[in-house]
């Protein structure tokens, strides 16, 4: 090798890279170099990020330690709520999902603007609603399971918030802030299972008669039917052939949601 295919390989080692993937989301982003209010964004994304982890942990401290400073500055009984078990579980559970947020976005600006000076302003909105997202995402995630836990176990009414059930709940809530992502696909398939249509639910087939077989898919799938077996018969009629001309079970008739229609295509002698 010389020296001139040397000097070129070099070069092309220093050159920045044009996209980069998300370790977490798995997406691919075009880097693009900051400007002076992408930089900027940076800036508040970070402060903002250290205020809010001091903030969740000294609620953290304060819950632990059982200072009760947490609901001074609310009109409430704030000893009889801060004494109650399921509260203080809800209350690590939340801390736990804001600072799971707080981690995330902490993460990001390391990546994404010391590691690869290429930090979006944009990201700065997401950055300021991971804290607040995480926290909410771990109050429902921990009601869930624990709602589970509850209809197998006969309820669930904790009698004091001992240690394994309060490194539980915060657990569950720094996991589910800081992969808030994964955790919006996994409440979106538990909906998705909740309210899907009963297989008992009966629909009618329609009528794909004259139909092509992309056309027939397509009818079938918005009546919640799927295409069965595909069979081609020889036909003389120059306008049926690449068409329907025959369907099992017949149009009009109720079959049960996610069924099989099979149809027979008209072919070319």
């Amino acid at each position: 090798m010389d020296k001139k295919d040397s000097i070129k390989e070099q070069e092309e080692e220093k050159k920045p890279e044009e996209f980069a993937q998300d370790e977490q989301t798995g997406k691919i982003f075009r880097l693009e170099q900051e400007k002076v209010a992408d930089i900027a964004a940076a800036t508040i994304s970070i402060l903002y990020s250290i205020v809010m982890l001091v903030f969740f942990s000294w609620l953290l401290f304060d819950i632990c330690t059982g200072n009760k400073l947490l609901l001074t500055f609310f009109p409430l009984e704030s000893s009889k709520l801060l004494d109650s078990p399921l509260f203080r579980l809800i209350a690590y559970t939340v801390i736990g999902g804001g600072l799971g947020g707080v981690i995330n976005g902490i993460r990001s600006f390391i990546v994404w603007h010391c590691e690869r000076r290429a930090y979006g302003w944009r990201f700065l909105w997401k950055n300021i609603s991971l804290p607040l997202l995480g926290a909410v995402l771990a109050a429902i995630v921990y009601a869930i399971i624990r709602g589970g836990i509850a209809a197998f176990e006969g309820g669930f009414v904790p009698s004091e918030a001992n240690g394994a059930q309060a490194f539980s709940a915060f657990a569950i809530g720094a996991l589910a802030g800081y992969g808030s992502h994964k955790v919006f696909r996994w409440l979106d398939d538990k909906v998705n299972k909740l309210f899907r249509i009963s297989p008992t639910t009966e629909t009618e087939v329609p009528d794909l008669i004259a139909k092509t077989k992309d056309e027939a898919e397509i009818m079938l799938k918005k009546a919640n039917l799927i295409l069965g077996e595909v069979d081609h018969e020889i036909i003389d009629d120059s306008e049926k052939i690449d068409k329907v001309i025959h369907q099992n079970p017949d149009p009009s008739s109720k079959i049960q949601v996610g069924g099989t229609v099979a149809i027979t295509i008209g072919k070319k002698p």
